[in-house]
C-alpha cells in the first residue's frame, strides 16, 4: 500500500478526541505489516512500538485524534482533502514510514514510535506515555509546519473560566442595571483591545472561545460565564498573567464573580544547538530544501513532555499550519513523501553524531 491509499485509509476514519478506537486499530494495523516490533494499544488508546537498542534513544509521537467536525475526503491528482489531512495524520503518517525507512537503512538506535490520543482535548495519550516510559535522548512529534521548517518552540497556554451572577430585571428595564452579560462583554472587549492583535510570538494573546448567559427571553441573565484561552511566551510568568486578568476583573465585574483555571499548558523552547536541531537541518538540506526554524503560537504534547523529561523536543511535519482546525484541510501528498525522507535522513545523521 502506498503512502496515498494509507492516507486515505486514515481520513476516511473520523477520529475525534475521545473516539480513537478504530483509528488506532488501523495504525497497529499498518504498523504490524510494516514490521514494526510489537504495536500495541495501550489502555487510553495510544498505539506503540519500540524498535531496537542501541544509542540514541528516540521517541517519535504523531496524534491520531482530530478536533471535531467531520469533512468530505476526496482526492485531486497530488492533493488530499480532509479532517487529519494536515492537522495532523501526514504529519504520524510521515513518522511512522520515516522511522521504518531510516531502520531499514541501518539505524539502530532505540524508537518508540507511537501515535497519542487526545493531543486534541485532554492530552491523555502523552500522559498516559509519560507515567509508563523514560530515558529518551531526544523527541520529535508530528504536526503540521512543511517539510523544510522545524519548530523549535510553542507558547504555554492558560484555559480561563471566569463568571459572573448579577440581579435580574424584565428585559423592558434593562436600563436599571448592567447584567452579568454585559459585564462579561466588558470584560472581553478590554481583554481583547489588551490582546487581542498580538501576533509576535513574544507576546501574549488571548482568545475567547465560550460564551454562555442567560435562560429566558424576556429576562435579563442573572449569571454568565465565559472561557478565555491565553497563550504567552515563555519569557511571562503564568502568575504575572492571571495577576493582569485578575486586575481586569476587579475594575470591570467589581464583584459576585468568580474564575478558574480550567487547564494549563507550560511553554517550550528547545535548544536549537541540540544534536536533534543540527540533524535535522542537516536532513532538509540534503533533500534540496533550505531549513528554518519556526516558533508557533499554539501548544502541543512538545509542551508537556519536553517539559517534563527535559530533553531536546521538535515538532516536524508536511502540511500548512494555518489550515489546522479549518474547513479547507488539505495536503499534498509530495510533501508526505518529502518528510518521510527528511525523517529518515535526520535519523540517519542523528546515530552518526553519537559518541
Amino acid at each position: 500500500m502506498n503512502t496515498k491509499d494509507m492516507l486515505l485509509e486514515m481520513l476516511n476514519i473520523y477520529s475525534p478526541s475521545s473516539n480513537e478506537g478504530e483509528i488506532a486499530k488501523l495504525i497497529k494495523e499498518y504498523m504490524v505489516k510494516l514490521d514494526f516490533e510489537n504495536p500495541v494499544i495501550d489502555s487510553e488508546l495510544n498505539v506503540i512500538s519500540v524498535n531496537g537498542k542501541d544509542k540514541p534513544y528516540v521517541f517519535l509521537c504523531g496524534h491520531e485524534d482530530t478536533v471535531p467536525g467531520m469533512l468530505e475526503v476526496k482526492e485531486d491528482v497530488y492533493q488530499i482533502y480532509g479532517r487529519g489531512a494536515v492537522d495532523a495524520k501526514s504529519s504520524l503518517l510521515a513518522l511512522i514510514l520515516g522511522a521504518r525507512k531510516a531502520m531499514d537503512r541501518g539505524f539502530k538506535g532505540k524508537i518508540l514510535v507511537s501515535a497519542a490520543s487526545g493531543e486534541e482535548s485532554d492530552s491523555k495519550g502523552i500522559n498516559n506515555i509519560l507515567k509508563n516510559y523514560s530515558g529518551y535522548d531526544y523527541a520529535v512529534f508530528g504536526e503540521p509546519g512543511g517539510p523544510m521548517n522545524i519548530t523549535a518552540g510553542y507558547k504555554g497556554r492558560l484555559l480561563m473560566k471566569v463568571c459572573v451572577k448579577t440581579g435580574t430585571h424584565h428585559a423592558s428595564s434593562s436600563w436599571m442595571e448592567a447584567n452579568s452579560v454585559d459585564l462579561l462583554m466588558d470584560l472581553w472587549t478590554a481583554i481583547k483591545n489588551k490582546y487581542g492583535s498580538n501576533k509576535d510570538f513574544n507576546s501574549v494573546t488571548a482568545g475567547i472561545t465560550k460564551f454562555n448567559g442567560g435562560q429566558y427571553d424576556n429576562m435579563t441573565p442573572e449569571q454568565a460565564s465565559m472561557y478565555i484561552d491565553i497563550r504567552y511566551p515563555k519569557s511571562r510568568s503564568e502568575e504575572d498573567i492571571v495577576n493582569e486578568m485578575k486586575y481586569y476583573m476587579k475594575n470591570i465585574l467589581k464583584e459576585n464573580y468568580t474564575y478558574d483555571i480550567a487547564s494549563r499548558t507550560l511553554p517550550y523552547i528547545s535548544d536549537i544547538k541540540s544534536p536533534l536541531v543540527k540533524s535535522f537541518k542537516s536532513g532538509i538540506s540534503k533533500n534540496g530544501m533550505v531549513p528554518k526554524l519556526i516558533f508557533k503560537s499554539g501548544s502541543g504534547d512538545m509542551n508537556t513532555l519536553g517539559n517534563e523529561w527535559k530533553i531536546p523536543a521538535i515538532t516536524y511535519g508536511p502540511g500548512n499550519t494555518q489550515l489546522s482546525h479549518t474547513g479547507d484541510e488539505v495536503i499534498d501528498i509530495r510533501e508526505i513523501d518529502s518528510a518521510v525522507n527528511v525523517i529518515s535522513d535526520s535519523l540517519i545523521d542523528l546515530q552518526g553524531n553519537q559518541s
